[in-house]
């Protein structure tokens, strides 16, 4: 059995790290690429609506994200690139997601076809897209 959940709702649960992840990504819920700080705002709307009947939405952390890739999973983005996350989500997602990790201008992109992190401009507008999530990470 799966360590993640379809909880039905457009969510999924992961039962090992306790966090809860939005099945589609940005792009897939908004038919639009986006920066940083859309990515938070966006995070905000979904967490204002009620999305998913989750409370408290955001942009993950590097440590979240890393959290879901695994070499293990085979799945195609929007490309038909390999992309390595649970076969629970949304396939034909975005390659990446946004973290909340800042410094100036950057921010950190998290690849989920190599599983690496990169600086990438914060106010770039893509194809970037953010994976929500939820919950504090058990550790």
């Amino acid at each position: 059995m799966s360590r993640f959940i379809d909880n039905g709702n457009e969510t999924i649960t992961d039962t090992e790290s306790g966090l809860t992840w939005a099945k589609k990504d940005s792009r897939q819920m908004t038919g639009k690429w986006m920066h940083l700080e859309t990515a938070k705002q966006f995070a905000e709307e979904q967490t204002a609506t009620g999305f998913g009947g989750v409370s408290d939405w955001r942009v993950p952390q590097l440590e979240d994200v890393k959290t879901i890739f695994d070499k293990s999973f085979s799945q195609r983005d929007f490309g038909n690139n390999e992309i390595h996350i649970p076969p629970e989500f949304e396939s034909k997602g975005a390659d990446c997601t946004w973290t909340d990790t800042v410094n100036g201008d950057r921010a950190m992109l998290f690849s989920l076809v190599k599983g690496r992190s990169s600086w990438i401009n914060r106010l770039g507008e893509g194809p970037f897209a953010v994976r929500l999530v939820s919950g504090t990470r058990k550790e």
